[in-house]
């Protein structure tokens, strides 16, 4: 025990003197350089997209009664073809050119919530589903 004691003792002797080497003796430093800053990492939450230029884009005519009919016929065809009975189709508000049903409907009887979206789009003059689900 005396000897851990004496080596306790000589282990803060040593540490001691070398700090106050350090003290003495600052490591150099350059002023005239401003301190060395690390830019901030790029925010990758959020998509790099920009809008699009719609200054040359032409604008198209609102649709017609009997361009909604056809829309509104070619959404309750694709839905033949699926699990889905549907009950109501709505018309919400769409991008440009294109159709969307909000779209209430049930599965084997029981009514599916939340209701579903369809959007439809005319290609070569069909209506043609773009996008369907929740």
């Amino acid at each position: 025990m005396k000897h851990a004691r004496l080596l306790l003792l000589s282990l803060c002797l040593l540490l001691a003197a070398c700090g106050q080497k350090l003290a003495e003796n600052p490591p150099e430093t350059d002023l005239s350089k401003p301190p060395a800053v690390s830019e901030p990492a790029p925010n990758i939450s959020e998509p790099d997209v920009s809008d699009p230029d719609r200054s040359g884009s032409v604008l198209l005519a609102p649709l017609t009664a009997e361009d909604l009919a056809a829309a509104h016929q070619a959404a309750l065809d694709y839905y033949q073809g699926t699990i889905f009975t549907v009950d109501t189709l709505t018309e919400i508000e769409p991008r440009q050119g294109e159709v969307a049903f909000q779209v209430s409907c049930s599965k084997g009887g029981v009514k599916v919530d939340p209701d579903r979206t369809i959007w439809l789009e005319r290609q070569d003059g069909v209506w043609t589903v773009i996008s369907e689900g929740y």
